[in-house]
This record gives C-alpha cells, structure tokens and sequence, in this order.
C-alpha cells in the first residue's frame, strides 16, 4: 500500500469520523465528555499542544471548520524586538449544552458556561455566561436563551408553512411526515412517532422531557390538517 494511501486512511480514521476524532483527542490528554459531536471534525482544528488545557463538557455540538485555541503565539513578536520569552498559554473550557457554529474561534483563556449558543464565524475569548447567546468580532451577548426560545417558539407555524411551500415548488409533491424533520412537534403524536422523528427526541439527553413537552406543542389535529393548512 502506498504511503500516501495509508496517511489517508489514518486520517479518515481519525479525523473524518466523529467517533474516531474523539477517541483522538482523549487519547491526547483532552476532557471531553458525553454526547460530545464535531460534525466537521475534519475541517477542525483543535489544538492539542497542551490537551491538558482544553476540557469539553456533556452534550456539546461544535460544527463545521471550527478553531480552539488553548495559546497565543503572538509574544513571538516581542521576543522578536526585546528577546523577552512571555508565554500565553491558557485553559478553555466548555460547559454543559454548548452549540458552537460554523466557522468559530475559541481563543485561549476561554470559559464558556452551560446552555450557551455561539454564532457563526465567531471569535470568542475571555467569560462567556451560561444561558445566553453569543456573536461577532469580537463575540459579545446578542440575547438571553429564554428570548431566543421564544423567538424560535413563535415562529415555527409559519416557518413550517414555508419549508413546506418551498419544498412543494421545488419536487413537485407535498413532503412525507418523516421529510418534516424539525417542525413535527407542529403536528405528530408523541406516541406514535416515526423513526426520524423519535431520534430527534433522543437528542441532547431529553427525551422525556421533549416527550411531555410536545403534548402541548401540537398545533394540528394530524400531519394532514398541517399540510392543508399549507396550500
């Protein structure tokens, strides 16, 4: 086997596959915790030069080509004028129920507390509080994560209205229930869900509590008073 085929295959085995990426990263010293998903994790770079610095905690979602940085190279300019040897290395560190989006940077010295969004293209440094949303350059708080809830609550009827319209002119038919894959709270039973929809549930630890919650989030009678609704 050429070498270059066995780099590939190491790569993809490490890196390309979530699985194997975190087995990576523990492998190296990182923390990492449970229901943990880099859904790029090649296009990620994390930096491992201390991993002891960096710990990620449960149920995180780092997206696409993300950046964590846990030091700061930038002292080599001083040391390029006045010799002087300043290191920059700090802990990061990510809570609980984090969802980082694509393109961010974390940049050392970095906490970011439970329940937190982090914005697209993002550069984050210093005290990120819990329950908050986050974004910029610099990333500051854009909003409470009960203000976003409720903006995501009250525009979910149209916005489902929407996909629907939108996906009707673009295949010619109406979507499957299975196909609705965000907005089926809208109108399916809790207890009689189908498999994509049941995974939704399952995700981030909270199914009960999705379960209960969706007895009073039904807005439709079924998936076909819901699709009518959207001629």
């Amino acid at each position: 086997m050429a070498l270059r085929d066995v780099v590939r295959k190491v790569y993809n085995k490490l890196l390309v596959n979530n699985e194997g990426y975190l087995k990576y990263l523990r492998s190296r010293g990182v923390t990492i915790g449970e229901d943990v998903t880099f859904h790029c994790p090649g296009d990620t770079h994390v930096d491992i030069t201390d991993p002891h610095l960096l710990t990620i905690g449960d149920h995180v979602n780092l997206t696409g080509p993300i950046t964590i940085l846990t030091h700061d190279y930038g002292w080599s300019v001083v040391k390029g004028k006045t010799g002087e040897i300043l290191g920059n290395e700090k802990p990061v560190t990510i809570g609980n129920n984090v969802f980082v989006g694509w393109g961010a940077t974390i940049l050392c010295g970095t906490t970011i507390e439970n329940n937190v969004i982090i914005g697209a293209h993002a550069v984050v440094s210093g005290h990120i509080e819990g329950d908050s949303v986050w974004g910029g350059v610099p990333a500051r708080r854009i909003c409470s994560l009960e203000h976003y809830r409720e903006k995501r609550a009250s525009a979910q009827v149209e916005e489902a209205k929407e996909y629907v319209q939108l996906f009707r002119a673009r295949r010619g038919r109406d979507p499957k229930p299975e196909e609705i894959r965000e907005y089926f709270p809208l109108f399916a039973d809790p207890e009689n869900l189908c498999g994509v929809h049941e995974s939704q549930t399952r995700l981030m630890g909270t199914c009960e509590e999705s379960l209960k919650w969706m007895k009073g989030a039904k807005q439709y009678e079924d998936f076909i008073a819901f699709i009518d609704d959207c001629k």
